[in-house]
């Protein structure tokens, strides 16, 4: 039994996550360092995000072993656990003498943030916004965690981000419901990020989130059974020539909402990019070259510097709207107005949706207009320029795909027409 810091009105300790029993089988694997309180019957604990292996831990003592062939960083892990102990200690004097008493959840929230390296005084609960927390987060998991999950926890930063600037509000916790879930997942589906992705992107939401109700920002846990790691499969469609050129032509005058959501997704399916990218194109992305003018823009999501000429097709769009690009939208309402755009295209017919829940294939139909969203166009640009066997190196100049293969993925038709247009392209000859 290791010592207990102790006081007369509560006792603090640190231990390894796991058992003793268990860390004993495999006294070389490393196991979280964990800071504990309790008082009359009342405890929690807390990560404190460092780790440690059974054979480099001081069951005594309480901290990382010191000395020769032992944890490199030992000396700083102790110094920090010496720091966290001695404000926990300071911090319990300072609400016992506030109130007569001590209130264990404020004590919770203040050690917390102080590993979470969050300043409750600067940064009220009421303040914090879920971005903000998941920066000290991720700022505080830096030291402890390898280069390629913090590289994946950033990813997954950046695009809530992302969502606060397509929705224009800042994320709050109260935020996390089912609809801002589906929400999130449309602007990952607009991406371009498959289902694994989606999924990755889920999971360190839930982390972020799971660290917030830890530290007491956040109480409605319900978000971990409704933001599923993605067992089901979504559809992706494409329009062809044909029906884009129904949505180009139909009339939209005399409903503006309508008119602007066509014309913003025309732009979409004329340059090829991601919703992201091509929702919110102004002046400043037009350049004037010698041999006229083009459209230049550096890609959200991978950095890649995106430039086609001003294609009369382009220019005819923006003609509707004073020779300037359509006003951005945000996404919700892009992607609602859409879908009333295309049920009065008259893209009704119904569509065979398959989609998976674990191993089990469910099948129903769909009117087609309740699957155009706006990252269909981009869709339906990589797919009608390949029906018409234009080079796929050609495509991906401008789509910004990086490999063949990635491209293949992406096209929406079945694989016995990839076949054949591959083989009448003469590929065989």
């Amino acid at each position: 039994m290791g010592k207990l810091i102790s006081n007369s009105k509560g006792v603090f300790r640190f231990s390894l996550k796991e058992s003793y029993s268990k860390l004993s089988e495999k006294p070389t694997e490393e196991s979280l360092i964990m800071f504990h309180f309790s008082l009359d019957g009342k405890r929690f604990k807390k990560s404190t995000t460092y780790k440690c292996s059974l054979e480099n831990w001081d069951v005594d003592k309480q901290r990382v072993k010191m000395g020769r062939h032992r944890t490199r960083n030992a000396p700083l892990v102790n110094k920090y656990l010496n720091e966290l102990e001695e404000f926990s200690i300071e911090k319990l004097s300072e609400i016992k003498s506030e109130s007569n008493g001590i209130d264990i959840d404020k004590l919770k929230r203040e050690i917390g943030a102080y590993i979470s390296g969050v300043s409750l005084v600067s940064e009220s609960d009421e303040e914090m916004t879920l971005v903000k927390f998941s920066e000290n987060t991720l700022k505080s998991k830096n030291r402890v965690i390898v280069k390629s999950t913090y590289r994946s926890y950033n990813q997954t930063l950046n695009l809530l981000k992302l969502f606060e600037e397509q929705n224009g509000f800042q994320l709050k916790f109260e935020n996390m419901t089912a609809q801002f879930y589906r929400q999130f997942l449309n602007m990952l589906e607009d991406e371009d990020f498959n289902v694994n992705s989606m999924g990755k992107h889920i999971k360190n939401l839930k982390i972020f989130l799971n660290e917030a109700v830890s530290e007491g920002l956040m109480t409605n846990i319900s978000y971990k059974k409704q933001f599923k790691i993605l067992k089901k499969q979504t559809t992706q469609i494409y329009l062809n020539q044909e029906e884009i050129e129904l949505l180009r032509d139909k009339d939209f005058s005399k409903q503006p909402k309508l008119e602007q959501a066509r014309d913003l997704f025309l732009i979409g399916y004329y340059t090829g990019q991601r919703v992201s990218d091509y929702n919110g194109l102004n002046q400043n992305n037009i350049i004037k070259g010698e041999d006229g003018h083009s459209i230049k823009l550096k890609q959200q999501k991978t950095g890649y510097i995106f430039e086609m000429p001003l294609i009369k097709k382009i220019r005819d769009v923006m003609e509707r709207h004073n020779n300037n690009f359509p006003d951005k939208m945000s996404e919700p309402v892009f992607r609602e107005n859409l879908k009333t755009v295309a049920r009065q295209t008259g893209l009704t017919k119904m569509i065979k949706v398959k989609s998976y829940e674990g191993r089990t294939e469910k099948a129903e139909e769909i009117p087609q207009y309740k699957l155009v969203k706006p990252h269909t166009a981009r869709r339906s640009f990589c797919t009608n320029h390949y029906m018409a066997r234009k080079p796929i190196q050609f495509i991906m100049a401008f789509s910004g795909h990086k490999t063949e293969k990635e491209f293949m993925n992406y096209i929406r038709v079945e694989q016995k027409v990839k076949i054949k247009t591959i083989v009448e392209s003469g590929f065989f000859d």
